[in-house]
């Protein structure tokens, strides 16, 4: 899906927004309070409310990165705005990352969860990967101690406001905004087909 259609008066790119109409958590609340998650074992439950958690939380973090961003091009302030982009986006990255991480404890453990996505959803999400970037930045230490530090101490948004970096590694606004919404879609295709009561 392609964002980027407009520009800046700089002429630089927009940041993409994320598509979705509305959070996964108002609709885990009615699923919950009505019973509907009961035909999921414990363990499914939990990955399921975890799951809606995460992704919701890395759609609020870019959002909130992305206003952060859309002021900073603006003022043209980088000292002002700077280092709350940085966060948002280390939020927003950790947080889809972890949801990440729960998809794969729930393939690999005895639930009945992933009956409730179908499979191309699963074969599109295994193909969403922002681990390289989470782990230079939780890792960054590691990457100054053993002499393999390269680049700015910081995540950071590049100069034509397209790609967020680390240590040269790096993940494009494109392809972010692709990973939260594919994972948005798999996890209300669970919403939706979990059975009404």
């Amino acid at each position: 899906m392609d964002n980027f259609s407009g520009k800046f008066k700089s002429g630089k790119n927009q940041i993409p927004a994320i598509n979705r109409d509305a959070s996964l958590l108002t609709r885990l609340l009615p699923i919950v309070i009505i019973g509907c998650d009961q035909v999921l074992d414990k363990k499914g439950q939990l990955y399921f409310r975890l799951l809606c958690r995460l992704v919701d939380k890395s759609f609020d973090e870019y959002s909130t990165a992305k206003e952060y961003i859309e002021q900073e091009i603006e003022t043209g302030n980088k000292l002002e705005y700077r280092f709350s982009i940085i966060n948002h986006l280390e939020n927003c990255i950790n947080a889809i990352n972890r949801a990440a991480r729960t998809l794969k404890s729930s393939i690999e453990g005895e639930n009945k969860l992933l009956e409730y996505m179908s499979k191309g959803s699963l074969e599109t999400l295994k193909k969403c990967d922002a681990s390289t970037i989470r782990n230079r930045v939780e890792h960054i230490d590691e990457d100054i101690q053993k002499g393999k530090f390269r680049g700015q101490l910081f995540l950071d948004v590049d100069n034509n406001y397209e790609k967020i970096c680390i240590n040269y590694r790096c993940v494009t606004f494109r392809d972010l905004v692709s990973i939260i919404e594919n994972y948005h879609k798999a996890v209300l295709e669970i919403c939706n087909n979990l059975p009404n009561r």
